[in-house]
């Protein structure tokens, strides 16, 4: 139960992050991308969201009828519609104000009422709030009581005082009266709070709510009890003790506290490290840099990032070796904010070489999770050099690599490296005709998609037989292959338009009638290449598959139309209005 406790009471605690970087705007890192579904690139019609307020008037006629049932379910659609976004719905706040403070409507309708003042952040509301949670007791309380806190509103200030003297009190109650004397920096409940510190009988929940606080009210002094609270621990320590330690010291900058922040980074435990190490971040990062070697070796994901947020704010060469690991992380999120952070610091002359030296190191290594990151990192800073590497990691057991390394060949449009990447390609096909792989098998069918649209990009026509294979009806291959494929075929061919070539295209983008139609996204680039190709025996079929505007192909015949006869495309069409369907009150339309 120890551990369960401190790891929710510390997940409400900010985790360090990794800096942005630089004020002024860098360039950004790259994710593996397509280039068919930008070349060309169409303006899809979009779908917005306008929340219509027309039922307003009727949701607050609701609110006047006697009837609690309906008053109460009112009220907690105003509450949904607040949170979707309506505008106006402020005007439903005098009633709920009206409601909340008689006392003559229901039990559920008030506290309704109240949870909905509390969502539409009605602070000015604050004393009425007050005297409903003093009225009424903790059905009423629970709700507003936190509401307080968070507002940092005075109303109960007094209540919160004299309720850490009392004894018998509710525990959440009191962890929120303990709270609210941080949050309003209310120096006569010191004393009381220290109290609740020391003693080892209470529930850790309640000791670490009152050292929280202690730690707010005060940025000096409080050192000497957090030494007296880890001091008289034998060996490892207390983990509780500990905790308390660094929540007191949440303001602390001074040598002392330094010192015995320092002193918690021996210890076994790593919660108290991840604590210790953040409290020591937020003082000084160089601080931290002091356990370097430690911290990136902890098995707790806080320890590493906040080692990692330390490394990158030294902005110094000699910390980029140890950085560039954490692209192995892992824990993903990790990994990845390493990589953009890498990416960042690339950007300054003085770091770039040595980034660019670690990174390398990294990805001449197998581990998957360290090639995908660093191939990110190299491909996104158009390190050329990384491109024998890449040849490499095609063959990488891990789908998540061969995929990134194939997109990052596709990046570099580098020649020397299409006959490699066709021997992949090939090789990836021929165990699909023996069966060895299927397009469920990890990366393969990506891997492909990324290989067709480099040999796109790069007329590379050597792939033409290969590229060809995969445009005929063959659910088999994968759709992402057999799209990147019929998209290819266009750029290989260029204003020629060969009959047969013609003819495949053609049979993929009129399959719609078949008891399984072709992929609407294979057909999509069929029309695309039979227009790159000058394919005007196509015209026909691509006029008749124009008409249903709006969708990937008729975008697409609608360009291979223009490319064919310089006939313009037809104007962005006005997106979509959508509004909610599920209000349980509404107006009646006019067809209704």
């Amino acid at each position: 139960m120890l551990s369960v406790w401190i790891a929710v009471a510390l997940a409400s605690l900010p985790v360090c992050g990794i800096p942005a970087g630089a004020a002024d705007p860098v360039p950004s890192i790259l994710n593996v991308d397509d280039v068919m579904g930008t070349d060309p690139a169409f303006s899809y019609r979009e779908t917005q969201l306008k929340v219509s307020n027309d039922a307003i008037p009727l949701w607050l006629d609701a609110l006047a009828r006697p009837n609690a049932q309906l008053q109460r379910v009112t009220i907690d659609t105003i509450a949904i519609a607040h949170r979707r976004g309506m505008e106006g719905i402020d005007a439903a706040l005098p009633a709920l104000v009206e409601l909340a403070g008689t006392s003559e409507v229901d039990a559920s309708v008030r506290r309704a009422a109240v949870r909905a003042l509390i969502e539409l952040d009605a602070r000015d509301q604050a004393p009425l709030l007050a005297r409903l949670a003093q009225k009424y007791g903790a059905a009423i309380s629970s709700l507003v009581e936190p509401a307080l806190v968070k507002w940092k509103s005075p109303e109960m200030s007094q209540q919160w005082l004299a309720r850490l003297s009392e004894t018998g009190a509710r525990r959440q109650s009191l962890v929120i009266a303990i709270q609210g004397v941080g949050a309003l920096e209310l120096h006569d409940g010191s004393k009381p709070l220290r109290r609740y510190v020391r003693d080892d009988s209470l529930p850790g929940g309640i000791r670490l709510a009152a050292a929280r606080s202690l730690g707010q009210l005060s940025a000096s002094g409080l050192q000497p009890l957090a030494a007296e609270l880890i001091g008289g621990a034998e060996g490892d320590g207390d983990i509780v003790a500990d905790v308390l330690a660094i929540a007191l010291l949440s303001r602390h900058t001074d040598p002392a506290a330094i010192k015995l922040l320092r002193s918690l980074m021996s210890r076994s435990s790593t919660v108290v490290q991840s604590e210790a190490l953040r409290r020591l971040y937020e003082i000084d990062f160089k601080i931290v840099l002091e356990f370097t070697d430690q911290a990136i070796a902890s098995p707790d994901v806080n320890v590493r990032r906040t080692i990692a947020s330390a490394l990158i704010d030294s902005k110094q060469a000699a910390r980029i070796a140890p950085l560039a690991t954490l692209l192995d992380d892992v824990n993903p999120g990790l990994r990845q904010q390493v990589a953009v952070a890498l990416f960042q610091l690339a950007q300054l002359p003085s770091l770039r070489d040595e980034v660019l030296s670690q990174v390398s190191g990294i990805l001449d290594q197998d581990s998957w999770r360290g090639c995908e990151q660093a191939t990110r990192v190299l491909v996104s800073l158009d390190h050329k050099p990384a491109g024998d590497r890449l040849v490499d990691l095609l063959r990488h057991p891990r789908g998540e690599v061969m995929v990134t390394a194939g997109w990052g060949l596709r990046r570099f449009g580098q020649r020397q490296h299409l006959p490699a990447m066709l021997g992949r390609a090939t090789e990836i096909h021929d165990q699909f005709q023996k069966r060895k792989l299927n397009a469920g098998s990890p990366g393969v069918v990506d891997l492909m998609s990324q290989l067709f649209q480099a040999f796109g990009q790069m007329h590379y026509r050597e792939a033409d037989a290969l590229v060809r294979a995969y445009v005929p009806r063959n659910f088999s291959l994968g759709e992402r292959a057999r799209t990147a494929a019929a998209w290819s075929v266009g750029f290989l061919y260029p204003d020629e338009a060969p009959d047969d070539l013609v003819d495949m295209l053609l049979a993929r983008l009129n399959d719609v009638e078949s008891l399984e139609p072709e992929y609407g996204t294979v057909r999509a680039m069929c029309a695309q290449s039979l227009g790159r190709m000058k394919a005007k025996a196509a015209l026909p079929d691509l006029r008749r598959f124009a008409t249903k505007f709006g969708s990937e192909v008729s975008f697409s015949c609608h360009w291979a139309i223009e490319q064919l006869t310089g006939e313009s495309s037809p104007p962005t069409v006005s997106p979509i209005i959508t509004d909610y369907e599920d209000w349980f009150l509404k107006p009646l339309s006019d067809d209704q």
